[in-house]
């Protein structure tokens, strides 16, 4: 079995590579929330820019109503027909602008859509490099848990067949030792004159 030490190391590992997690997570709903944020407002733009293109269309129509009845009525409205001339050409270029710049902010919009779109996919592969990254490693310390279990088992079987090794070499020691004793115990009784069952 690993020791308790290099669990809690390993356990610090996985909580950091959580937070990294988390914290990737964090971004990507931030930034899919820009992007429906930025939808909207292309939407908007758009509305607007296909509002402004129909009110154009309805006062060219309604200035080319007016010059017929002007031409009807041309001597006594040629100021007025030149009023009206100045004051379309005035709404027109003043509807192109508009327009332009409706169409400027929508390309803008569309180029941060673009950008905002790379970044998430730049965030999907960050994510998805780090759960590899995360997974490897998690094998690489079962790997490493397997091969220490392993390892201890065997140094535990080879200790203890030292150790009976030594305790069968002590016994045998320790028997010899004793039938010695005994041998000598019973010389030394029967220069005694002593006979060993006599006593």
């Amino acid at each position: 079995m690993p020791p308790k030490k290099k669990k809690g190391k390993g356990k610090g590992k996985k909580k950091k590579k959580d937070d990294a997690s988390l914290e990737l997570e964090d971004k990507y709903k931030k930034t899919m929330t820009e992007i429906e944020a930025l939808k909207d407002h292309l939407a908007i733009r758009k509305e607007i820019a296909r509002k402004s293109q129909s009110m154009g269309n309805m006062m060219k129509s309604r200035m080319a109503d007016a010059q017929k009845d002007m031409e009807e009525h041309k001597e006594d409205q040629k100021a007025i027909n030149s009023e009206m001339a100045l004051a379309y050409k005035s709404m027109q270029t003043t509807l192109q602008l508009k327009v332009h710049t409706l169409d400027m902010k929508l390309m803008q919009t569309e180029a941060k859509l673009k950008e905002t779109e790379k970044k998430l996919r730049e965030t999907e592969d960050e994510k998805e490099r780090i759960t590899r990254e995360k997974d490897e490693e998690i094998e690489k310390l079962n790997l490493n848990i397997r091969v220490m279990e392993k390892e201890y088992i065997r140094i535990l079987d080879e200790s203890l067949n030292a150790l009976v090794t030594k305790i069968d070499g002590a016994k045998s020691k320790w028997e010899m030792s004793g039938s010695n004793l005994q041998a000598r115990n019973k010389q030394n009784l029967l220069e005694l004159g002593l006979h060993p069952l006599d006593i």
